[in-house]
């Protein structure tokens, strides 16, 4: 795939695709028979900050070369300065998180925003339980990571960072094309790639890395090299499907490994 002014990534941890052996081709997929989406999670992108794991060297998640404000495909290993992604669907989940003090982790996953209801604030503003455990709204993108090979991956933004969520949605739902009659259309949020970076943001709690969200080119305007844009708005729409379904599922489970962005970001 090229672009004008392509996004280059920081380090890359998986080797570049070889071309097969006619071996390899007559048996493509083999021993991977009884996998299915439902088998496998979709990594996350996050944004590295100072406390990250990846950024430790004593830790087994550390990427060698990976810095303060790199975005990072925790599945993979990869990091990027910037990104080209194409989102394929979004949906907002309410997080249930046990607090630090009682070891964290994840405790549920609640589709329904009236869970909040059976919430209070504590001293942060957060919304906990009467069980203690807190519940962070999060809006969620599925796409590709069209830097990474159109490698199928989620970003999650809470909190501080929800801002950008409403930005980006309104962007994406306020595209309208034209029939053949002349009448408008939203297009399917899978039209548009976005170009992903890094901004610094603060608030009276510090400073960190935020995510910046800019328009990029409609997918028909791009050259992926061979590979007609139809098929990758085809895989788009198939990847909508799995998410739609259940059978492809983001890696939330270790979201507890990212530092938060402010000291009411993440406290879980």
């Amino acid at each position: 795939m090229t672009k004008k002014n392509e996004l280059v990534p920081a380090s890359t941890g998986k080797q570049d695709v070889a071309v097969a052996d006619s071996f390899f081709q007559d048996n493509a997929g083999a021993g991977l028979d009884n996998v299915t989406a439902a088998d496998m999670l979709v990594p996350r992108l996050t944004i590295l900050q100072s406390l990250s794991p990846q950024l430790k060297k004593r830790d087994s998640a550390y990427i060698e070369g990976a810095e303060v404000g790199d975005i990072c495909d925790v599945g993979t290993g990869q990091t990027f300065k910037s990104i080209l992604f194409l989102p394929v669907y979004y949906r907002k989940d309410y997080l249930e998180w046990a607090p630090r003090a009682s070891g964290g982790g994840l405790v549920n996953v609640h589709t329904d925003a009236a869970i909040l209801e059976q919430t209070t604030r504590n001293d942060k503003k957060q919304p906990v339980l009467e069980n203690g455990n807190l519940v962070q709204e999060t809006a969620q993108f599925f796409g590709f990571n069209l830097s990474a090979g159109r490698q199928m991956c989620f970003l999650p933004m809470a909190s501080t960072q929800l801002k950008k969520a409403r930005k980006w949605i309104t962007l994406a739902a306020g595209e309208k094309l034209r029939r053949a009659d002349g009448s408008e259309f939203t297009a399917p949020i899978f039209y548009r790639t976005y170009e992903l970076s890094v901004a610094e943001e603060s608030n009276a709690q510090g400073e960190w890395a935020a995510w910046k969200v800019e328009r990029g080119p409609a997918l028909p305007d791009m050259d992926f090299e061979g590979t007609p844009w139809q098929t990758i708005a085809q895989q788009a729409a198939d990847f909508r499907l799995s998410v739609m379904g259940g059978e492809a599922r983001g890696d939330v489970g270790d979201m507890n490994s990212d530092v938060s962005s402010s000291s009411d970001d993440e406290a879980m």
